[in-house]
């Protein structure tokens, strides 16, 4: 029986405000959701909603399949990283618009994305896969100290450790044996199921924020990032502060980049490292950049990446850029010192006060227990500012961030 009024878009995972952009474009939302991120306040927005592992993908075809019978889905989408690889998966299967063929699957998996990037020296980098102290020792011998051990499928800088010397590996690799007992917030969606070394590239991090149509990739924003020793991001900043020659650079390594995986349709967030080496590519990713980088993007250019994707894989116009807010956009994080007991937050509103300020906002509370940031989700807060520089925009958004007052109680 058909359940047909309004377009409507099959959603895997998403946010509220991911939500309120497809219906305001016209169309309808069937959400699946993972089971331990489920909103249930998204419920009365969504047609409909189901719960499902997106980790078993031919199990989240099944279902879509099905579903599909009954709203006749205009496309598929997610801007999740779990889910990516499924909502891609379900579009091949359904007929329709998809990132490219399995290009999310290479682009989940590091080691798949080296693979893939061997076959251009341009592109190639050292690496290896890891599965004990006599790999990583095995590979510094040969690549040089420092190196870098990384999840396979990691997100979010779980489980990222630099190793300075062959009297750390076999504490690095200890570190990696625990990161892969999976005891981490999120695991049931972000497991950590293998590890990779590389050589450490010494510079300074970019994300790279493209839209690509029919093959052709545009660059949206490059992002300049703040990474703590953790190598947790705690800033990010539009437009990223690089000469023009290291502009084209990089364009040229991470289009290659898109090219080499097959990427055809959507959005893409590459990482780079930019050093005295030239442009090291860490990772891409078929989706749009987390940390709400997108709305930190729109300030400047005017263009809401988000609103883009949707309105692209469902065969909606691409809706019109507006008006910029201003030539630069800055987000600054507030994480912990040290581990303790938050006992009380104050000066939000003086924050909010600054001029330039955008919003300045809070996710942890009064008494919540919170120690060093080990991932993303354990930053406390985000203040992001504007400016007429990437520097004023960065300076004012720190400066505000300084006026929120957090009393602690160390443990």
């Amino acid at each position: 029986m058909s359940d047909r009024a309004r377009p409507v878009l099959l959603l895997l995972s998403g946010s509220r405000r991911i939500v309120d952009k497809t219906r305001g474009l016209g169309l309808d939302v069937v959400q699946l959701q993972a089971p331990s991120m489920a909103h249930p306040e998204l419920a009365e927005l969504c047609r409909h909603t189901e719960r499902i592992d997106f980790l078993d993908t031919a199990a989240t075809v099944r279902l879509a399949r099905k579903l599909h019978e009954r709203f006749g889905f205009a496309g598929v989408l997610s801007n999740h990283e779990p889910a990516s690889v499924a909502a891609e998966q379900i579009a091949l299967d359904l007929g329709l618009r998809a990132p490219g063929k399995h290009v999310a699957a290479i682009l989940r998996d590091k080691v798949a994305t080296r693979q893939a990037l061997d076959g251009d020296a341009s592109l190639r980098t050292a690496w290896t896969e890891v599965t004990s102290v006599h790999d990583i020792a095995t590979f510094g011998a040969s690549s040089g100290f420092p190196l870098i051990l990384k999840p396979r499928d990691g997100s979010a800088s779980i489980g990222v450790i630099r190793v300075d010397a062959p009297a750390e590996v076999e504490g690095a690799w200890a570190r990696a044996r625990a990161a892969l007992g999976n005891q981490h917030r999120f695991h049931e969606v972000l497991p950590v199921t293998g590890y990779l070394a590389e050589p450490f590239f010494a510079g300074a991090e970019y994300s790279v924020e493209t839209f690509t149509r029919d093959g052709r990739h545009e660059v949206c924003a490059l992002v300049g990032k703040s990474i703590d020793a953790a190598f947790v991001e705690i800033g990010h900043v539009v437009p990223a502060a690089v000469t023009e020659g290291q502009r084209a650079e990089i364009v040229e390594k991470v289009t290659g980049l898109l090219d080499a995986v097959g990427l055809r349709e959507g959005p893409a967030h590459t990482e780079v490292i930019v050093g005295a080496a030239g442009v090291h590519l860490i990772e891409s990713h078929a989706r749009t950049g987390g940390d709400e980088i997108p709305a930190l993007a729109r300030l400047v250019t005017g263009w809401d990446i988000e609103a883009g994707m949707i309105a692209h894989f469902t065969g909606l116009p691409v809706p019109a850029t507006v008006a910029p807010v201003a030539p630069a956009a800055a987000k600054v994080y507030l994480t912990a010192p040290a581990a303790g007991r938050i006992v009380s937050i104050g000066g939000i509103e003086r924050a909010l006060a600054v001029e330039g300020v955008q919003s300045a906002v809070m996710w942890a509370g009064e008494g919540d227990a919170v120690g060093l940031a080990g991932a993303s989700w354990d930053r406390l807060g985000e203040v992001v500012a504007v400016g007429d520089t990437p520097t004023a925009a960065r300076n004012t958004a720190a400066r505000a961030a300084e006026l929120i007052g957090i009393e602690w109680e160390r443990t």
